[in-house]
């Protein structure tokens, strides 16, 4: 009979090696549960992540509303209203009353007394551009691209002027913005700033019924530059200019007739003596001294010619006259100049 081999020996390697397999298996498993991401976790990290992308679209919008589009929608509904208001002037011959409840009535709503000033104006100006219009636009845009409901409300509205070529205004208002995500309240100050070059001149308009119209145009002259031959030009052309330290009125002191000096914004033009009747007045033709019918003694106004030698503007503007002050300031010298009495 053969040698018999104990059983014990190799059972007991078999168990050794289970248990071995057993333990590298344990080990793996408990690496994957620590270490390898779950469903649920990838999810929660992709949702976090859209969710962060969705409030910075969203507070993008809200940070151009507040930077941007307010200014441009402020910007093009001044020059609008601005223009509005003078067609308005010309339509009903007369000036307005009250400019800053004017303003912000026209701006805003598009009607002087409730009444729509396009109606008065017969030009539409104002038909879909005013900032309640502007806002509209806005808030429905931002719903249909963003998914956000948009408040908006004006407060007040304001016009002024810092400089003689330009119209400032100033909007306050506050807004909300509202996604599904999150939720934001503001409010704004907003201010914008419009040329008044290519405007009508209200003075022109209102004491010529409309017979007399003129654009303001800035003249390119500087203030020391000044003769007789671009005096002439500047006549002719219609331009306008600003003296520092102006006895003129603003643009928009020119809206509600007040005849007064504004230092920072004054500006004036020369009244073209061909295109009123009577011709030939005792008054200077400086554009606000000869409308509000300024009373300088003849003694110190001069006639812009002068029959000894043959000069000054007679020759194409009849009956041209300035005060003394402002033969000095464009630099008309007796050779071209005559006291008037």
């Amino acid at each position: 009979m053969g040698k018999l081999i104990p059983k014990t020996g190799k059972i007991g390697i078999g168990k050794k090696a289970i248990f071995f397999t057993f333990i590298a298996i344990t080990i793996m498993a408990l690496f994957i549960i620590l270490f390898a991401p779950s469903t649920d976790t990838s999810l929660e990290s992709n949702s976090g992540q859209a969710l962060r992308a969705r409030i910075s679209v969203v507070d993008s919008y809200v940070s151009d509303l507040q930077n941007r589009y307010f200014e441009m929608m402020l910007r093009a509904a001044t020059y609008k209203t601005a223009l509005s208001l003078v067609f308005y002037m010309n339509a009903t011959d007369s000036y307005l009353p009250n400019l800053d409840s004017v303003f912000q009535e026209v701006i805003i709503n598009g009607t002087i007394n409730k009444v729509p000033i396009d109606s008065f104006t017969k030009k539409k100006l104002m038909e879909n551009s005013t900032l309640k219009n502007l806002s509209d636009k806005i808030i429905r845009s931002a719903n249909d691209t963003l998914n956000v409901d948009t408040v908006i409300i004006i407060k007040n509205v304001s016009v002024f002027q810092t400089g003689p070529w330009n119209i400032d205004s100033k909007l306050n208002v506050n807004f909300s913005v509202k996604s599904n995500v999150a939720q934001w309240s503001k409010s704004a100050v907003v201010v914008s700033s419009v040329s008044i070059e290519g405007l009508y001149d209200p003075y022109y308009l209102v004491n010529t019924n409309g017979a007399y119209s003129s654009q303001i145009k800035r003249s390119s002259i500087g203030q020391n530059m000044w003769n007789i031959t671009k005096v002439r030009a500047h006549l002719r052309n219609g331009t306008y200019v600003y003296w520092q330290n102006s006895n003129a009125p603003s643009f928009l002191m020119r809206l509600t007739n007040t005849i007064t000096n504004s230092s920072c914004c004054g500006i004036e033009s020369l009244v073209n003596p061909n295109k009123i009747s009577p011709s030939d007045q005792m008054r200077s033709y400086v554009d606000y001294q000869f409308w509000g019918g300024s009373s300088i003694p003849c003694s110190q106004i001069y006639n812009i010619t002068n029959w000894l030698t043959g000069g000054g503007l007679w020759d194409e503007f009849r009956f041209f006259k300035l005060d003394l002050n402002h033969t000095v300031l464009y630099n008309i010298t007796a050779y071209d100049a005559v006291r008037a009495c």
